[in-house]
Protein backbone atom coordinates (compact mmCIF):
# COMPACT_ATOMS: atom_id res chain seq x y z
CA UNK A 1 0.00 0.00 0.00
CA UNK A 2 1.02 3.46 -0.77
CA UNK A 3 1.79 6.29 2.61
CA UNK A 4 -1.13 7.84 1.65
CA UNK A 5 -3.34 4.79 1.62
CA UNK A 6 -2.18 3.29 4.99
CA UNK A 7 -2.17 6.95 6.81
CA UNK A 8 -6.39 7.71 5.61
CA UNK A 9 -6.44 3.92 7.06
CA UNK A 10 -5.04 4.84 10.47
CA UNK A 11 -7.44 8.08 10.11
CA UNK A 12 -10.38 6.61 9.71
CA UNK A 13 -10.87 2.78 10.42
CA UNK A 14 -8.08 2.77 13.29
CA UNK A 15 -6.82 -0.75 12.06
CA UNK A 16 -3.05 0.09 11.23
CA UNK A 17 0.06 0.65 13.48
CA UNK A 18 3.53 1.90 12.01
CA UNK A 19 6.23 -0.03 13.06
CA UNK A 20 8.36 2.23 11.31
CA UNK A 21 7.17 5.56 10.29
CA UNK A 22 6.62 5.70 6.58
CA UNK A 23 8.21 2.14 5.78
CA UNK A 24 6.35 -0.47 7.59
CA UNK A 25 2.94 -1.42 9.20
CA UNK A 26 1.04 -4.00 10.44
CA UNK A 27 -2.66 -4.98 11.37
CA UNK A 28 -3.45 -3.00 15.31
CA UNK A 29 -4.21 -5.61 17.95
CA UNK A 30 -7.57 -5.46 19.52
CA UNK A 31 -6.04 -3.18 22.47
CA UNK A 32 -4.36 -0.76 19.98
CA UNK A 33 -7.39 -0.46 18.09
CA UNK A 34 -9.66 0.48 21.09
CA UNK A 35 -7.37 2.76 21.92
CA UNK A 36 -6.97 4.78 19.33
CA UNK A 37 -11.13 4.67 18.59
CA UNK A 38 -11.57 6.08 21.66
CA UNK A 39 -9.09 8.47 20.83
CA UNK A 40 -10.54 8.98 17.68
CA UNK A 41 -14.22 9.51 19.09
CA UNK A 42 -12.84 12.24 21.87
CA UNK A 43 -11.60 14.28 18.82
CA UNK A 44 -14.26 13.78 15.80
CA UNK A 45 -17.76 12.98 17.44
CA UNK A 46 -19.84 15.81 17.97
CA UNK A 47 -20.28 17.22 21.56
CA UNK A 48 -23.43 17.21 23.50
CA UNK A 49 -26.22 19.80 22.91
CA UNK A 50 -25.81 21.09 26.24
CA UNK A 51 -22.00 22.01 25.65
CA UNK A 52 -22.88 24.02 21.95
CA UNK A 53 -23.26 27.45 22.51
CA UNK A 54 -26.19 29.48 20.73
CA UNK A 55 -28.67 26.49 20.31
CA UNK A 56 -31.89 26.93 21.13
CA UNK A 57 -34.00 24.15 22.76
CA UNK A 58 -37.73 24.94 22.50
CA UNK A 59 -39.99 22.71 25.21
CA UNK A 60 -43.33 22.38 24.77
CA UNK A 61 -45.82 24.51 26.93
CA UNK A 62 -48.47 22.59 29.53
CA UNK A 63 -50.88 23.49 26.86
CA UNK A 64 -49.06 22.02 23.65
CA UNK A 65 -48.43 18.93 25.68
CA UNK A 66 -51.93 17.91 26.89
CA UNK A 67 -53.18 19.42 22.96
CA UNK A 68 -50.57 16.20 21.79
CA UNK A 69 -51.21 13.91 24.15
CA UNK A 70 -54.76 14.18 23.52
CA UNK A 71 -53.67 13.31 19.96
CA UNK A 72 -52.14 9.79 21.29
CA UNK A 73 -56.00 8.77 23.27
CA UNK A 74 -57.35 9.33 19.36
CA UNK A 75 -54.67 7.49 17.43
CA UNK A 76 -55.21 4.52 20.09
CA UNK A 77 -59.27 4.53 19.64
CA UNK A 78 -58.62 4.53 16.05
CA UNK A 79 -55.91 1.34 16.35
CA UNK A 80 -58.50 -0.34 18.28
CA UNK A 81 -61.40 0.80 15.61
CA UNK A 82 -59.73 -0.90 13.00
CA UNK A 83 -58.96 -3.99 14.89
CA UNK A 84 -62.11 -4.41 15.93
CA UNK A 85 -63.31 -4.15 12.14
CA UNK A 86 -61.00 -5.68 10.06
Amino acid sequence: MKFGQVQKRIAENACFVWVKYGETFRDATFQEAAQMRKEQAKTQEPIAFAENPGLKVIWKTPQQQAIQRHSYSLISAANEFCLAHA
